[in-house]
C-alpha cells in the first residue's frame, strides 16, 4: 500500500509538472500572437520593418528574425525567436 501511495504522488507530480509546462508554452505562444496583433498595422498577418519600429528589441534583431529575408516577419518567425511584447 504504501508502495502505491509513493507511485500515486510521483504520478500526481508529474502531471502537475506537465500541465505547468503546458501552461508556459501557451502563455508564450499567446504573447508573440499579441505582439503581432499590436505591431501589424495592415492586418495582413506580417510584420514589416515600418511595422517593427514600434517594438525596439523586434526593430534591433529584423533581420535575424526574418529568417527566410522576405522583409516581412511572420508569427512562426516571431514564435521561433522567442521575443514576446515585453
Amino acid at each position: 500500500m504504501a508502495d502505491f501511495k509513493k507511485l500515486m504522488k510521483v504520478a500526481l507530480t508529474i502531471m502537475l509538472v506537465q500541465g505547468m509546462l503546458a501552461l508556459i508554452i501557451s502563455s508564450a505562444a499567446n504573447a508573440q500572437e499579441s505582439l503581432l496583433s499590436t505591431l501589424d498595422n495592415d492586418l495582413d498577418g506580417l510584420i514589416s520593418l515600418r511595422e517593427a519600429v514600434g517594438h525596439k528589441t523586434l526593430l534591433e534583431n529584423f533581420n535575424k528574425i526574418d529568417s527566410n529575408d522576405d522583409g516581412y516577419i511572420s508569427l512562426e518567425e516571431l514564435r521561433d525567436s522567442q521575443i514576446t511584447k515585453g
